[in-house]
């Protein structure tokens, strides 16, 4: 069969007969199709079953290393430059049977390597039950796994900073996102032990909570507050103490914010303003990625102690300041905000009181709302076009027990702010203290709440988003 002109042969070369015995061809094509190799391909991708996938003409676009053993077709490997990505994926691959061996096979990953544009991840999915593509043998070759699931190893050769948004994209995928999981947590520990190590550094103590000790109210929220010892008193009188189970203060997670953070930021964007701006998990996370933030809050301590806490990142800063009338310096290409769920917690400063204006402390349900609603505002104004608008909230219930459908006038004031509900995304949170409080509740029929909604709202051409946004790549 006569072969494309745009065959290369990488090199001839006998193995140590004590290893293989044969004359090995290391033959580079860049892209099966017009090779003269597609049938070859194939058949052997569709006896091996594992590899069929290559058998189909879509995918025998991409690039491959074919072996050649004694002039005679043993086996391939393709792969795909992915320049738009900036990844560089290794695909399907096979060597006959009769042929293979442990050594044959790292050599031809080597061949697929030497292919590989400085400065860019080299990405597999391996199989621990595989013939071929196992774990042990791409990390003979200088792969390491950066995620466990499903039973198969992910795996890159290069810098895990450049596939951090693919781990990232693995963790979520869908429209929930489950935070007990293992692979979060363990992201969720490291990036605990960051915050925590600046709470040491700069003298804040509980960093995490900063500021946020005790503020769980447990009277007509979900406070996670589920065990109850009774002791009598001096004078006979029943004195109840609860323990909480959630570290006594709502914060918000770091790997949400981390998702938030580079999922929702432009290819060319920066800055990120945080109206209501709370505890230091997004400004914390935001700096540590490379961006500029800017959250207003009203709390002098929140600020002080996230100032102190982000002292090693120059362009993050809280400023004390009402959110709901406050207007941010410049434009912004990230608006990011958690606010309070209504009347669940109390937010005090240094006296001990909430400060004026403080919207947890608000009298009604309505006054909370539109004070909310007036920040969100001028949030917008000083949002670039083609830019999201990310809402982590939840709901709470009034003193009868009736929601008060925050999160669905969260999706109205955004359609009537021209703004288009783009995601609507379900966080779960633990369940074990839900199912405690549930030994209660469920008497009268309230199902204890465990997840939070993210409201992802875009401000623009949808049809740019394509463009205007990093590329996930291969997952």
């Amino acid at each position: 069969m006569k072969k494309s002109k745009a065959i290369v042969a990488l090199n001839v070369e006998l193995f140590d007969p004590l290893s293989y015995a044969g004359v090995v061809e290391w033959v580079y094509v860049p892209s099966v199709t017009g090779s003269g190799f597609e049938q070859d391909v194939a058949t052997l991708a569709i006896q091996d079953d594992i590899a069929k996938r290559a058998a189909r003409a879509n995918m025998q676009k991409h690039s491959a290393i074919i072996l050649k053993i004694d002039g005679a077709f043993a086996g391939f490997f393709t792969f795909q430059n992915n320049e738009n990505a900036r990844e560089f994926c290794l695909l399907q691959s096979v060597i006959k049977p009769a042929k293979h061996t442990t050594e044959l096979y790292a050599e031809m990953v080597r061949q697929v390597l030497a292919h590989k544009p400085e400065g860019v991840p080299a990405i597999i999915t391996t199989d621990p039950k595989s013939k071929f593509e196992t774990p042990a043998l791409f990390e003979s070759v200088g792969f390491k796994t950066y995620l466990k699931m499903s039973g198969f190893h992910y795996m890159v050769n290069g810098r895990m900073e450049d596939i951090r948004m693919k781990i990232l994209a693995h963790i979520t995928m869908t429209n929930v996102w489950n935070s007990i999981k293992g692979d979060w947590l363990q992201l969720k520990r490291a990036w605990n032990e960051r915050i925590n190590s600046a709470g040491e550094r700069e003298g804040v103590p509980n960093a995490l909570f900063a500021s946020r000790d005790g503020c769980w109210q447990g009277e007509n929220g979900y406070a996670n507050v589920v065990n109850a010892k009774r002791t009598l008193g001096e004078n006979g009188e029943v004195i109840v103490t609860t323990k909480a189970h959630n570290g006594n203060a709502s914060v918000l997670d770091p790997v949400a914010c981390e998702v938030i953070a580079r999922f929702f930021m432009p290819k060319d964007g920066k800055r990120v303003y945080n109206p209501f701006g709370g505890g230091v998990q997004m400004g914390f996370v935001a700096g540590a990625s490379g961006y500029e933030y800017t959250a207003s809050e009203i709390r002098q301590n929140q600020c002080d102690a996230n100032n102190k806490l982000c002292s090693e990142f120059p362009n993050v800063k809280w400023i004390r300041s009402d959110s709901s009338t406050f207007e941010p310096e410049g434009m912004f290409d990230l608006v990011f905000t958690c606010p309070p769920y209504y009347k669940v917690e109390e937010y005090i400063d240094y006296d001990g009181k909430s400060p004026d204006g403080e919207i947890n402390s608000i009298p009604t349900y309505e006054g909370f709302r539109d004070t909310l609603f007036a920040g969100y505002k001028k949030a917008i104004e000083h949002l670039k076009e083609n830019s999201f608008f990310v809402v982590m909230t939840g709901d709470s219930r009034d003193k009868k027990g009736a929601y008060y459908c925050c999160e669905s006038e969260h999706e109205l004031f955004f359609k009537q702010q021209g703004l288009s509900v783009y995601n609507k995304i379900v966080y779960l949170e633990c369940e074990f203290t839900r199912l405690a409080h549930a030994k209660t509740t469920l008497n009268y029929r309230k199902f204890p709440k465990r997840e939070q909604k993210i409201i992802v709202a875009y401000k623009g051409d949808m049809s740019k988003i394509k463009e205007l946004y990093q590329t996930v790549g291969r997952l």
